[in-house]
């Protein structure tokens, strides 16, 4: 499956102002961080001016007195910005961590607002990724990119404010090769901009293959084909080491060329600086060029680091516009202006003139669906794979927007109910049982996290899993691994359906929930169920018929139709589709058993007559 997130139409700009919207809910931090950076550079600007002060007064006129007085005055400055720094980075560190926290926790809401075909064509490693890595790229931004961008900015234009105003003469040699620094440094910008967007993407395909490869372990040694997937892992791992070195590779070239640049410019202040003093020009003096060269050397550090800033900065673009993607994805199933709360439903079901496709290109999955569930009733859905059954029992708790026509939950549309009360009214064992990494007790009350134990055995027992469960030492306090790993499958389908039976729903939706347990345990939770089933409209899906048999509607849908609908004696009597399942499943079974029945008649008539 091709991922298929949609791609937001933002510049680099766009993206970046994006980002830094999200820290004006912490401008305090920000504040107090952007004004101990002013303080903390214009004090770094002093030293080197107390320096030229030195030079030109104290050793050149011999006043010890001053010279003493401008090393304590140095040392204080020192100190005091050492104080200042821990300040600007722990308000910039704790308000870039905060905003991370948001992202995250906004991420994370909006997957679970996103309609499932959101979540059918998009990756889930792709998704773990831009909610952790690309998220972290953001917040290392915020935390070192932001600031010391800042710092490097604040420095360098404060340090040729006072050269300037100095001297003008000296301060255009000093600089001048600073500009070739600029050019490259956009240059770099610009490479990083583009390439480090791949570089996430490769991220993400590799957690891709993590995810499906840790998920699937079981069938990669069951073929042997751990020494494939090795290979493959170690490819896309390739392919990501090669994006992330040309990005390396840029930055250590730019390293050395800024350094260069900065050695060319301490050479010309010293020589034309030199110059300029013996002939007693532009006020240069030795004091100046001590000065001058200070600077340069106080600015050449942030300088260099500056091609890391543009790496961080860059970074922090493609990765946020990864972020907003999918924070941008539309939630198409949401609740209407002025949705009614249903506060306890009957349980009638009506599907009128439904048509439904996955997408607009797709062929429709399902095509002229109209049926009526009273209250109470159970309505079976039998077919071949693939056939649409599933996906007519997902748009009933809209899991799917029907495309035309609509499902009615007591007379009332159910895309006019709020989600949650329409949720309240459903309940749900799918096939395949997932299970959280939590005790049996909280998975069963995963539904009613207030339910009491009565209750939650109660279901459990309806659902022919409390003597297992028992039997565990732990009892309803066993944990039960990553998606219940340590229960079977069939313990699993019963703890799921324990689940669905203890929210006591209106409606009861059980999507081939059985097909993991023997025919004798079935037999075991169909005989529960009936109890449980009382009531309520239940929506059954099965492969097995001896699981529909009692059904008071059984449906047979063919290629998204219902192809024939009637109870189990009625399609019996029809010779279609439904004769045929039957044939293949059931003719046998009752062909011995009504020998049976008939050689144990004789046998009695035979007692009888001798």
């Amino acid at each position: 499956m091709n991922e298929n997130i949609s791609q937001i139409n933002l510049s680099s700009w766009g993206v970046l102002r994006r980002i830094l919207g999200y820290t004006l809910k912490y401008k305090w931090y920000a504040l107090v961080a952007l004004v101990a950076i002013v303080i903390f550079q214009v004090l770094g600007v002093v030293i080197p001016d107390i320096l030229r002060l030195v030079i030109d007064r104290g050793i050149q006129r011999r006043d010890s007195d001053y010279m003493l007085q401008a090393g304590l005055l140095v040392v204080v400055l020192g100190v005091l910005r050492g104080g200042i720094g821990f300040v600007a980075r722990y308000f910039s560190e704790a308000q870039s961590h905060k905003v991370a926290f948001d992202i995250r926790n906004e991420m994370y809401r909006k997957m679970q607002r996103l309609p499932f075909v959101f979540h059918d064509r998009s990756h889930t490693g792709s998704l773990i990724t831009r909610s952790l890595s690309d998220v972290d790229e953001v917040q290392r931004f915020l935390a070192f990119g932001l600031l010391d961008g800042l710092n490097t900015l604040l420095i360098t234009g404060l340090a040729f404010a006072v050269m300037f105003y100095t001297s003008p003469v000296l301060a255009m040699v000093s600089i001048l090769p600073m500009i070739p620094l600029l050019v490259r440094s956009q240059r770099f910008a610009a490479f990083v901009n583009h390439e480090w967007r791949r570089v996430m993407e490769h991220v993400g395909k590799l957690g891709d293959h993590l995810q499906e490869s840790i998920v699937g372990a079981e069938v990669v040694r069951a073929f042997s084909r751990e020494h494939h997937e090795i290979q493959r892992f170690a490819e896309e791992n390739q392919r990501l080491y090669v994006q992330q070195l040309k990005v390396v590779d840029k930055w250590t070239q730019y390293i050395p060329f800024a350094a260069t640049m900065t050695a060319v410019s301490i050479f010309l202040t010293l020589l034309v600086g030199g110059w300029l003093e013996q002939e007693g020009l532009a006020g240069v003096t030795v004091g100046v060029i001590v000065q001058f060269s200070a600077y340069i050397l106080m600015i050449s550090q942030p300088i260099r680091f500056f091609g890391f800033v543009i790496m961080l900065v860059n970074q922090a673009i493609a990765s946020g516009r990864r972020v907003f993607e999918v924070l941008e994805e539309p939630e198409t199933i949401t609740d209407k202006p002025g949705a009614l709360e249903l506060a306890q439903a009957k349980g009638l079901v009506r599907f009128e003139n439904v048509n439904f496709r996955y997408a607009p290109n797709l062929p429709y999955a399902l095509q002229d669906i109209n049926l009526t569930a009273e209250p109470g009733q159970i309505i079976a859905l039998v077919g071949e794979t693939g056939a649409g059954k599933s996906t007519l029992v997902n748009l009933i708790p809209r899991f799917y927007e029907v495309t035309e026509g609509r499902v009615t939950l007591d007379g009332h549309d159910v895309r006019d109910l709020t989600m949650r009360s329409l949720k309240d009214q459903i309940g749900i064992a799918l096939q395949e049982s997932l299970l959280f990494s939590a005790t049996i007790r909280e998975n069963i009350a995963f539904g009613r996290p207030n339910a009491n134990e009565a209750a939650i055995m109660a279901a459990a027992k309806a659902a022919d899993a409390h003597n297992f469960i028992m039997e565990f030492p732990d009892g309803y306090d066993t944990l039960v691994g990553e998606r219940g790993i340590t229960l079977s499958g069939g313990q699993r389908q019963r703890v799921a359906i324990a689940r669905a039976l203890l929210t006591q729903p209106a409606v009861l939706i059980m999507d081939d929930s059985t097909s993991a347990v023997d025919t004798q345990t079935e037999y075991s939770i169909q005989q529960a169920l009936r109890q449980m089933m009382q009531g309520r409209t239940t929506f059954v899906i099965a492969q097995r018929l001896t699981s529909v048999m009692h059904a008071d509607q059984i449906l047979v849908i063919d290629q998204g139709r219902i192809a024939e609908r009637g109870t189990h004696a009625e399609l019996l009597q029809h010779k279609g589709l439904y004769r045929q399942i039957y044939d293949l499943q059931l003719a046998d079974q009752e062909r011995v058993r009504r020998e049976t029945l008939d050689f144990s008649r004789i046998s009695e008539l035979t007692a009888v007559g001798d």
